[in-house]
């Protein structure tokens, strides 16, 4: 039975547009036509917006306190130690001293690679390339760990290619301070994923907003159902522009269960990316990313 509920989302947007296509021929071509000019435009305004007020909403309220928490967070953990325990953890059949590590990570162009070749040196069996980018990813993992939430992890999981350069975070926290680690996180992970889950909170909070005005506007041109408009035609146009509708109402909602996803670390059991995949409709609204 569950091999099959990734249908559901289907059945819903068929379910949605045959609505809105309902609704749209019962109002009529006047009416459809202003209804759907004036979700078009509610649309585009509330993208608009969501684009403008994102980055001032995160700048206003939330970048001094991410970069407070991430410089006190940064500044608690030392980059010897964390490479230390990543050379433990990967049972390279020799050691290399703190000291080595200190004087590699403030002398190093490339660490993880010139790391390697020490441990080579003292008689580690493991080739260059396996030990550079076992430490490299054990190294950022631990990172990863200490510096963000569950939520920036999930998300940066998800969206990957979508956000900023992790092995840069690494490198500054090896070899700068704790407040360039912090802006170079912040930067590169924190704000990217922040702000795109604010433009699609905005964007559908205005959305909403903006629909509550358009009925009443709209209710403004119900006289034009009194006017036959070649019969059936007026019915046909009517349902074609309440289609508009139907179709961005989807958007909206797959705009929302997107941001689930990210918030899940699409871990649901419904509710993630390897169902909505499956299906056949829908699928195409949650990709359409025009929220940058």
């Amino acid at each position: 039975m569950t091999d099959y509920l990734y249908i559901f989302y289907d059945i819903c947007v068929a379910g949605i547009i045959l609505i809105a296509l309902y609704q749209g021929s019962k109002r009529g071509f006047l009416r459809s036509a202003v209804y759907a000019i004036l979700i078009v435009a509610a649309f585009f305004i509330s993208w608009f917006g969501a684009e403008a007020l994102s980055p001032l909403i995160y700048d206003s309220f939330i970048h001094e306190t991410v970069i407070d928490t991430l410089t006190e967070t940064a500044s608690e953990k030392n980059p010897v130690t964390v490479v230390s325990n990543a050379l433990t953890s990967g049972d390279y059949g020799t050691t290399v001293s703190d000291g080595e590590i200190s004087e590699l990570i403030s002398g190093a162009s490339d660490i993880f690679n010139e790391l390697a070749e020490t441990l080579r040196e003292n008689g580690s069996q493991d080739s260059k390339t396996t030990i550079a980018t076992g430490v490299e990813s054990s190294v950022t993992s631990e990172v990863k760990s200490f510096l963000f939430s569950d939520y920036i992890i999930n998300a940066l999981e998800t969206l990957g290619a979508a956000t900023g350069d992790m092995s840069e975070v690494v490198n500054v926290f090896l070899t700068g301070s704790a407040e360039e680690t912090a802006a170079t996180a912040e930067a590169e992970i924190v704000r990217p994923i922040i702000e795109m889950a604010l433009k699609i909170v905005v964007f559908l909070v205005l959305l909403f907003v903006l629909r509550l005005v358009i009925d009443p506007v709209s209710n403004l041109f119900k006289f034009a159902n009194k006017i036959p408009i070649i019969g059936s035609v007026n019915v046909l146009l009517g349902a074609v522009l309440g289609a508009v509708e139907g179709l961005i109402t989807v958007y909206g909602l797959a705009l929302l269960l997107r941001l689930i996803v990210n918030v899940s670390g699409d871990s649901l059991i419904f509710l993630n990316t390897d169902t909505i995949e499956l299906t056949y409709i829908f699928k195409y609204f949650y990709e359409l990313n025009l929220m940058g």
